[in-house]
């Protein structure tokens, strides 16, 4: 993985994320269906959660001198908490004036000592805690008729018996309003792809604009 003929990386924490974030940057003119994939666009890697994720940070930055590497992480119950772990981790491998808070619009800077441009992004929006799921809740339709009802009806199915956890609650909710779609049940990034969720809301506007960056994609 040395040498300026690699690619550049993004490391997300799963496939759900992978697919939905490669399908959304498709709908937004990035074409990551041609074959061959153009070089410049940077490989989308599952790292088998977050705590992989944090744990090969430093080692991910080393190994990009002279391209980029991006980072998408769920900010989950504790926004400060998750990008504390992330921030200690880019001082350690030289990224200058990491601020105390990720900015709004997403982190990006470069490591001096490895000459690599570093970006990271919490989902949904660096502003609140939570998930992918609230970043594709922003890409439900606002006249959607059938979101408030699934949101609904996940809810009087909690005080029926059903076992998810509360903190998976909008994960719940986007599967029982996909599973009312045309095709029933779609995966995330099949589900953007057959345009079953919009693609440009203000959330993912903001969250390509940072690939771009990141990426320095035009």
């Amino acid at each position: 993985m040395t040498g300026s003929s690699e690619r550049s990386r993004l490391h997300v924490e799963g496939p759900d994320d992978r697919y939905a974030i490669q399908n959304l940057l498709i709908r937004h003119g990035i074409d990551y269906d041609q074959q061959p994939c153009p070089a410049h666009f940077p490989r989308i890697e599952e790292m088998r959660g977050k705590d992989q994720l944090l744990k090969g940070v430093e080692t991910a930055v080393s190994l990009s001198t002279g391209r980029s590497i991006g980072f998408v992480l769920d900010a989950n119950t504790s926004r400060q908490s998750r990008w504390d772990a992330m921030a200690s981790r880019l001082r350690n491998v030289g990224v200058l004036r990491v601020p105390r808070d990720i900015p709004p619009e997403g982190f990006v800077g470069e490591s001096t000592q490895y000459r690599a441009r570093v970006g990271v992004w919490l989902m949904p929006d660096n502003r609140r805690e939570g998930m992918l799921e609230h970043f594709l809740e922003t890409l439900v339709s606002e006249d959607d008729p059938l979101f408030p009802h699934a949101q609904q009806a996940t809810e009087q199915a909690k005080t029926l018996g059903a076992s998810y956890p509360d903190t998976a609650e909008p994960k719940a909710v986007l599967h029982t309003w996909l599973a009312w779609q045309k095709r029933p049940g779609l995966p995330y990034g099949s589900a953007i792809q057959a345009r079953y969720f919009d693609h440009d809301s203000e959330v993912a506007g903001g969250f390509v604009a940072w690939f771009r960056r990141v990426f320095q994609i035009a």
